[in-house]
């Protein structure tokens, strides 16, 4: 299945990425080795190793050599991957009916190594930063996504550190599906700013959870969060696919390796977890053109 799979992505790739001059190594041919390299686990130290041991992709590519760590490096820092995920998601055509918003922390160092710079007071990276996530507080960066759950691709992302509230960033990635039908999003959302956000500047419906740890007195209640409360209620078969965005964030972690990204020095961490969203994405848009579920995935990364 995966040999089908890997020259079709290769062939959408190919209407997607823009060239600006002519170069050894054409943008194209850069984001490919990314995006397979992403899929298979593979890492830029590792790629002449990988490809020479799987000849097919360099015949796919139709390439004698492979670009070094040095090159893959630097021109991936200069393509935009935001660009090449809109484009992505236009193939994929979602239905733009429900959207999922939600975040998850991205470590940037084992968890003991963590801990002893938490003691010490040394830390290394000077972004990344301790938040609370469903494991608890963890510390690293964080990742701000929304995804359409019926498609379930990612539909945009953003990077902050680990600290940063998840309600501070739902604005811009509400902005990226503010044509959707319903916005789902869990009680860490559930605030008069966000409602207000959401009726004015949308064509949504929002779904949030209730956080009941805030009281709900009926008096007290804006218009809006009142008005939200009870789309809740009406709403709670719906408010289900919201489970689709934690799905996903296990799929890119554990699966595509977005867990843990080790911090060094001059790493773009928005590039680094857009890799990575791109590969998701093309696997998810392979699967809806052959005609096999999103989610199945493991077949081809395996």
């Amino acid at each position: 299945m995966a040999a089908n799979h890997i020259p079709l992505i290769m062939q959408r790739l190919d209407k997607i990425v823009a060239e600006d001059r002519i170069r050894k190594y054409s943008n194209k041919l850069i984001v490919k080795i990314i995006v397979i390299l992403k899929i298979y686990g593979v890492s830029y130290r590792s790629s002449k190793y990988f490809f020479n041991n799987h000849r097919e992709f360099m015949e796919l590519l139709n390439i004698t050599d492979i670009p070094n760590f040095r090159t893959l490096s630097y021109r991936s820092l200069r393509i935009d991957w935001h660009y090449i995920n809109s484009s992505i998601i236009d193939m994929i055509n979602p239905d733009n009916d429900n959207a999922a918003v939600d975040s998850s922390i991205v470590k940037t160092c084992k968890d003991t190594t963590a801990q002893r710079r938490r003691k010490n007071g040394k830390y290394k990276d000077p972004e990344s930063s301790w938040g609370y996530g469903t494991m608890g507080y963890e510390y690293g960066r964080k990742v701000h996504a929304v995804i359409d759950t019926d498609s379930l691709s990612v539909m945009e992302w953003k990077m902050t550190t680990a600290s940063v509230y998840d309600k501070n960033m739902a604005f811009e990635m509400i902005d990226s599906v503010r044509n959707y039908n319903y916005i789902l999003m869990d009680a860490a959302y559930d605030s008069s700013d966000i409602y207000d956000y959401i009726f004015e500047n949308t064509h949504s419906i929002p779904v949030i959870d209730t956080n009941r740890r805030r009281g709900i007195v009926e008096n007290k209640l804006t218009y809006n969060r009142k008005l939200g409360i009870a789309l809740r209620k009406k709403e709670s078969s719906r408010y289900k696919l919201r489970w689709e965005i934690e799905r996903t964030f296990s799929i890119l972690k554990e699966i595509l390796g977005m867990e843990y990204i080790w911090y060094v020095r001059h790493r773009n961490y928005d590039i680094a977890i857009g890799e990575i969203i791109v590969a998701y994405n093309c696997i998810v848009m392979a699967n809806k053109i052959t005609g096999n579920s999103g989610r199945k995935i493991m077949y081809i990364v395996s």
